[in-house]
């Protein structure tokens, strides 16, 4: 730990918060609560207080808190104070979720299966890497036809009421600090494409969440079908000079009985849109469409004045009580967080509690597959696990008959680069070098609204309205994406979200009251970009660099494509219209990407080990097998060709469920199978 001068800090927060908070700010724990981030979190922060501090000796503190260099303090120093319930009543903030915890969203089933590693057998039928949307599909398919199941999750099981209310430590906070649903920033670096280290604290590592239900534990829900162009973009638009863009080897007629089932599944609220942009639905969603909040009224007749079409977005949320959970209760907390009531579908109580219903499944976390082991043909017969716990560091191996990787795009590519063969010495399925190419996430368009008057209800989840007339079809332009309003904002976040658009301050007695005035009136509009893959766009290992049990660091290297920036500007634009014709008073665009910052690693990874009919093109078959291993699955985000211009989690789920029917009927019980 370094040191931190407390009175100092205390200083500093008298010079950021308004006069009639500073008092406060010492007693209701917010100093104390920066200088532990400072000492824990990030002891280079510590020192780089420690040099700002000096430097505002003989100053007027008031007036540094001004400087740049010391915007980063002032903006911790202020996110901490109104993340804390204290402050909430002060700026019109609800503590709606901490009302309505009713039970924990991991059900007991799925707890009962998390087993210590000292209890792990040798062997099971199967071991699923990951346990998020693909990792969770696997499981249950695997276990429902009769396997043993292990899954092992990286991350840690944290508690519904961790989840559910922290404002800081949330994978969607901006706060850089250690989040709860992992992976820590100690002992986890990725290295830049410009050859810098990164933590997972650092918007470029691409953290999406490590703990057990993975990214749909914490996640926003929108659970779209990628439309027929999606899976046929090189047929629709070419291949732009620069990019590797390529047609699915599968159609939306192939994956739209798995859209289907997946939908009933999971419990997806919803109805149909813009039928130009949609496929053909053999199904309605099983579930009616969320009521819509002010925000998205606003925004529809917004659209009708523009004559867009929108729709309601669809979200894997229960909008009334389904398959044994409850309904919504419409918190302000919702992406990011842990559901209250686990009305929000993941796959830790979904497909992992059915999973665990068999009998069959096995979940161990807090440990890392390091190494896949294969046999001197195609089969592979182990994964090599380490962790550390109170009695040190550890390693095992555990043997099966089947593998899925699920563990996401950058990390399933890390894996099967990590583990060399005598056939494969540059990693398992890698002898075309295609492991870890065509890396792609979603560049997000939009812009922030302020409206006159109050629009935000504060009525969850938020995103409650979209428009898909810019998926395709855009003039002089490949791809498009979809736009909607965005979830509800935390204090924490608009804070954030106000000072980067230049309409709050850093420090003084505007700071809280802008706040409270501007929360109610601020509504963002954005979207996902669909990325032109690029082969330069990709995963590799570092030579130099290994994490917290001693496995290799990934790196990143390439670059977006400039259709993506091209894309990114209309995209922009449209949200701008669109808030204007809905009446916001004050519309500022979000940042536009630039090139020359590496791959796109944000949100909804994919791309890594994409799927193909040709070997030397692809990682894996129609079929999600890695080519020249027909045991070893991979049933995550890396086996997207594309990744549409909406969010992509009901494909992972769908094309899990595609490529479990295909392995479970084509492997007998009678095949080499513990039980």
């Amino acid at each position: 730990m370094t040191g931190v001068d407390d009175d100092a800090l205390a200083a500093w927060a008298d010079a950021i918060l308004p006069a009639s908070e500073s008092r406060a700010a010492r007693q209701d724990g917010t100093v104390a609560e920066v200088a532990h981030v400072l000492r824990t979190d990030h002891p280079d922060w510590a020192r780089r207080f420690a040099e700002l501090d000096r430097r505002a000796k003989g100053s007027d503190a008031a007036a540094l808190a001004h400087d740049p260099d010391a915007r980063w303090l002032a903006r911790l120093i202020a996110q901490v104070h109104v993340s804390r319930p204290a402050t909430w009543r002060s700026i019109g903030w609800r503590d709606a979720a901490g009302r309505h915890a009713e039970r924990a969203d991991l059900p007991d089933e799925v707890l009962a299966c998390v087993t210590p590693r000292t209890e792990l057998r040798r062997r099971y039928d199967a071991v699923v890497i990951g346990s998020g949307a693909g990792g969770g599909v696997a499981a249950q398919e695997f276990a429902e036809a009769g396997r043993t199941v292990l899954v092992v999750e990286r991350g840690d099981v944290p508690t519904t009421a961790a989840l559910a209310t922290d404002h800081l430590r949330n994978p969607r906070s901006d706060s850089r600090l250690d989040v709860l649903s992992g992976p820590p920033i100690g002992g986890n670096p990725r290295i830049g494409a410009d050859g810098a280290e990164l933590d997972p604290s650092d918007p470029r590592w691409g953290n999406n969440a490590m703990t057990l239900g993975g990214g749909t534990r914490v996640y926003g829900a929108q659970a779209w079908r990628f439309c027929p162009e999606d899976f046929r973009m090189a047929s629709t638009y070419g291949a732009p000079e620069g990019s590797a863009l390529a047609d699915w080897p599968v159609t939306y007629e192939d994956m739209e009985p798995y859209y289907a089932h997946a939908e009933f599944e999971w419990g997806v609220s919803g109805a149909s849109g813009n039928a130009v942009s949609e496929g053909r639905r053999s199904s309605p969603y099983p579930l009616p469409p969320m009521p819509r909040n002010a925000a998205a009224q606003r925004l529809h007749a917004g659209a009708q004045r523009l004559g867009w079409s929108t729709q309601h977005v669809p979200l894997l949320i229960n909008s009334e009580p389904y398959r044994g959970r409850p309904a919504c209760v419409r918190c302000s907390q919702c992406v990011g967080f842990a559901c209250p009531v686990g009305a929000k579908a993941g796959s830790h109580n979904t497909t992992l509690h059915r999973a665990g219903r068999t009998g069959r499944l096995t979940i161990v976390s807090g440990a890392q597959a390091v190494r896949l082991v294969a046999a001197s043909g195609d089969r592979v017969t182990g994964v090599v696990l380490r962790g550390h716990d109170r009695h040190g560091p550890w390693e095992t191996t555990v043997e099966a008959t089947e593998f899925a990787l699920a563990a996401g795009a950058v990390e399933t590519a890390r894996l099967l680069l990590a583990s060399p063969t005598d056939r494969e010495p540059a990693g398992i399925g890698n002898n075309q070098d295609q492991v870890g190419r065509h890396l792609q996430a979603h560049i997000y368009a939009g812009a922030i609204g302020v409206f006159a008057e109050p629009t935000e209800d504060g009525l969850g989840p938020g995103p409650g309205i979209a428009t898909t007339d810019f998926r395709h079809a855009n003039p002089g332009l490949v791809g498009g994406g979809m736009l909607a309003n965005d979830f509800v904002p935390t204090p924490a976040s608009a804070l954030s979200t106000l000072q980067d658009a230049g309409l709050l301050p850093y420090r003084g007695e505007e700071l809280l009251t802008g706040l409270a005035h501007l929360l109610p009136r601020l509504q963002r509009v954005v979207g996902p970009v669909q990325e032109m893959t690029r082969a330069d766009a990709r995963v590799t290992l570092d030579g130099r660099v290994t994490d917290a049990v001693g496995m290799p660091v990934a790196r990143f290297g390439g670059d977006v494509h400039p259709e993506d920036l091209r894309v990114q500007t209309f995209l922009t634009t449209r949200a701008q219209e669109w808030l204007r014709a809905a009446g916001a008073a004050t519309v500022v665009p979000l940042a536009a990407r630039t090139l020359g910052q590496g791959p796109s690693v944000g949100q909804h990874q994919a791309g890594t080990c994409r799927m193909g009919a040709d070997p030397a093109a692809s990682v894996l078959d129609p079929y999600g097998r890695v080519w020249g291993h027909d045991n070893l699955l991979v049933v995550d985000g890396s086996a997207h060709v594309t990744n549409g211009g909406v969010n992509p989690v009901l494909t992972i789920i769908a094309n899990a469920y595609r490529i479990m029917d295909a392995a479970v009927s084509s492997v007998g019980a009678d095949d080499g199978y513990a039980g």
